[in-house]
């Protein structure tokens, strides 16, 4: 991780409040380790649902890839479910570069679910 900052001090994710506040920005890889991009983004808790209790955050970034690329992503997280290790996925959108224009999906997860620090992750992208 490159960056964290959060006004809720447990790393774990197993103690959300209502308005918590983060910020994030992480250094992207492909799986044989060659560095990809970075995204900078942050979250921030909405509320808490009545019927199961968990807290709903919306979440946005924009990732800067090294081929020119910038995409834009964002949408609401179920924390409970990112915290037990369920992928969150997000629309998103390349805003500027070779493939600007083209549309598709963000999807990330907890690597280990006791830290957030790493994430496994993926951008799936349609063509313009």
């Amino acid at each position: 991780m490159t960056a964290y900052q959060s006004t809720n001090d447990d790393l774990t994710g197993a103690t959300p409040t209502e308005n918590d506040v983060a910020t994030v920005e992480l250094d992207i890889f492909a799986p044989d380790g060659t560095l990809l991009g970075r995204t900078v983004g942050g979250g921030r808790m909405l509320y808490q649902q009545a019927d199961d209790g968990h807290y709903i955050a919306y979440f946005g970034e924009e990732i800067s890839l090294l081929d020119g690329n910038v995409v834009r992503s964002g949408g609401l997280v179920d924390d409970a479910r990112l915290t037990a290790g369920e992928p969150a996925t997000f629309p998103a959108v390349v805003v500027d570069g070779p493939l600007r224009g083209a549309i598709g999906y963000r999807q990330f997860r907890p690597l280990v679910k006791e830290t957030h620090d790493t994430y496994i992750s993926s951008i799936v992208l349609y063509g313009r």
